[in-house]
C-alpha cells in the first residue's frame, strides 16, 4: 500500500502531531508499505519519501489572525503537493489540528479522488468557539461547521484520540466509522530498563511541554507558591519552552529545563516522582487526554490531574494517581504533599502505572490502525 501522511509536524520536531504521525510512518514502513510524508519546512523525514512545504508550522504564540494565515499558507502548499503526488499515493492520513491546513489537504485529496482518513486530535471549529474567537451562530461559524461535517462525511473514516471526542464526532459524521486511537507513549524512548533508574534525591513534581491556552497556568502558579511555603522538600521541574511562565514569578522550589529530545526527556522523567497536568475547565478539555500524560505513563509516573473529565476518569479508573474535580490550588497542593508524605499510596499508584503501561504504547496503537487499514477494501 502507498500511504501519504499529512502532518504539520514531523521528526525531529518534539510535538504531539510529530509523535503521532511518526509512529504511523514507522509502523507502515515496518510492515512493508510505501510512505510519503507531507509536512512543514522544519521537519526532516529522513527514512521516507517526503514533500516538505516552503512554509513552517503555525505558531501557538501567534495571534489568531496571524495563525490563520500561517495555516492557510501551509495548507495550500501541502494541498498542492498532495494533488501532484496523487498518482503515487493510494490513501492519505491527515491529522488535525492545524484545522485549516488539514481541511485544505482533505479537499485536495477529494479533488483528485484519493481516499483519506481524517484524524482529529482537537475538535475545531469548536475550540475557536470556546475561546470566543468565533460564534457558532454567526455566518463564519456556520460555514466552518458545514465544512467540518463535509470533511468527516467525505473521509474513508475518522480517527480520534479520546472517547469523548469520538462520541461528539459520531453525531456529526452521519454514521461514518469512528476509530479510537490513543496518542500513547513512544516505547523506543521510554524503554523498560529506564523504569528502574534512580529517582532524584528531592521529591520532584514534573511538567513538560507547552503551556498553551488550554492549560491552567494561574492555578499551577498558585500550587507552586502554596507548596513553597508549606513543604520546602518538594520541588517542581518544568521542561520545555516555558520562558513566558518562568518570567512571571521567581520561585525557590522550581527548576526550568529547555525542551529536550524525547530520548533525553525520557531519562529525566523517569527520575521524577509525580507528573502534573492541570487543564482549564472547558468543554474541549473535558474530552482531552494530553500527549504529555502518556509520557508520564511511559515513565512510570503517578499523576496529579484536574479538573473532572476524561483525563481524571482515566487516572481514577486505572488507579494511577490523584484526580481533583475542580481547579482548586489548595486542594491540589495538599494532594501533592499527601503523596510526598504517604509513600505507601505513592508506591501503590506507581505499581498500578507499571501494570497498565503496556496498553498505552504508541506502537500498539499504530498496529491497530495498520490492522484496520489492511483489512479494508481500498487497500
Amino acid at each position: 500500500m502507498k500511504v501519504g501522511i499529512v502532518s504539520s509536524e514531523f521528526y525531529p520536531m518534539n510535538a504531539a502531531a510529530a509523535a503521532r504521525s511518526g509512529s504511523w510512518a514507522t509502523m507502515f514502513l515496518k510492515f512493508g508499505h510505501e510512505v510519503t510524508i507531507f509536512t512543514s519546512s522544519e521537519a526532516l523525514p529522513e527514512k521516507y519519501n517526503f514533500e516538505r512545504s516552503l512554509f513552517s508550522t503555525p505558531s501557538n504564540r501567534a495571534s489568531f489572525a496571524k495563525r490563520f494565515v500561517q495555516e492557510i499558507c501551509l495548507g495550500l502548499d501541502l494541498g498542492l503537493r498532495v494533488m501532484l503526488r496523487s498518482k503515487k499515493v493510494e490513501l492519505n492520513l491527515i491529522t488535525s489540528p492545524p484545522f485549516f491546513m488539514a481541511i485544505c489537504c482533505a479537499l485536495a485529496s477529494r479533488l483528485v479522488g484519493v481516499p483519506y482518513i481524517f484524524d482529529v486530535r482537537d475538535r475545531y471549529p469548536n475550540v475557536l468557539f470556546e475561546l470566543g474567537v468565533l460564534a457558532p451562530e454567526k455566518r463564519i461559524g456556520r460555514i466552518l461547521l458545514s465544512i467540518e461535517k463535509v470533511i468527516y462525511e467525505s473521509s474513508f473514516f475518522v480517527s480520534t484520540v479520546t472517547k469523548g471526542l469520538a462520541s461528539d464526532l459520531r453525531e456529526i459524521a452521519s454514521g461514518r466509522e469512528l476509530f479510537l486511537l490513543y496518542n500513547g507513549y513512544d516505547e523506543s524512548a521510554f524503554k523498560d530498563e529506564l523504569i528502574s533508574n534512580t529517582k532524584f534525591p528531592k521529591f520532584t513534581v514534573v511538567y513538560h511541554g507547552r503551556l498553551g491556552r488550554f492549560y491552567n497556568q494561574k492555578v499551577l502558579r498558585e500550587v507552586i507558591e502554596i507548596i513553597q511555603e508549606i513543604e520546602p522538600n518538594i520541588s517542581f521541574l518544568m521542561i520545555g519552552d516555558l520562558s513566558a511562565f518562568e518570567q512571571q514569578k521567581s520561585w525557590r522550589n522550581v527548576e526550568f529545563m529547555q525542551e529536550l529530545p524525547l530520548s533525553e526527556l525520557a531519562q529525566v522523567l523517569v527520575r521524577c516522582h509525580v507528573g502534573i497536568c492541570l487543564l482549564k475547565e472547558t468543554d474541549a478539555m473535558l474530552k482531552a487526554l494530553p500527549a504529555k500524560t502518556f509520557d508520564f505513563i511511559g515513565a512510570g509516573l503517578p499523576m496529579i490531574v484536574s479538573p473532572g473529565g476524561e483525563l481524571l476518569e482515566t487516572v481514577e479508573k486505572e488507579r494511577i494517581g490523584v484526580g481533583i474535580n475542580k481547579n482548586d490550588a489548595n486542594e491540589i497542593a495538599h494532594a501533592i504533599i499527601g503523596l510526598y508524605e504517604n509513600t505507601t499510596s505513592l508506591g501503590v499508584f506507581r505499581r498500578n502505572v507499571l501494570k497498565v503501561r503496556y496498553r498505552y504504547g504508541r506502537s500498539k496503537q499504530s498496529k491497530r490502525l495498520i490492522k484496520r487499514l489492511t483489512s479494508c477494501t481500498i487497500c
